[in-house]
């Protein structure tokens, strides 16, 4: 895995004490970590030059929603660990 995947987020499953703004920022996590696979699955797949290049700015892009969302979280105090 990428040296900037080892940020993991705990297990927010059955935390009631989330405000709304929170849970969304939760779920955005939880969404973005997805995209983040899915981004490296597509980039490690690809062997088209055009298609490399494609692949490389969509994970660029998403690894910038990704820090972005995470930065969010520990500005708002929620656990990363």
């Amino acid at each position: 895995m990428p040296k900037w995947n080892k940020i993991e987020l705990n297990n927010f499953e059955g935390c009631d004490n989330l405000k709304p703004d929170e849970e969304l920022i939760v779920t955005s996590i939880k969404n973005a970590r997805s995209e983040l696979e899915q981004a490296v699955n597509l980039f490690n797949e690809m062997t088209d030059f055009t298609a490399i290049d494609y692949a490389s700015y969509n994970l660029l892009a998403v690894k910038a929603k990704y820090s972005y969302l995470m930065q969010i979280a520990k500005e708002k105090g929620l656990s990363v660990g």
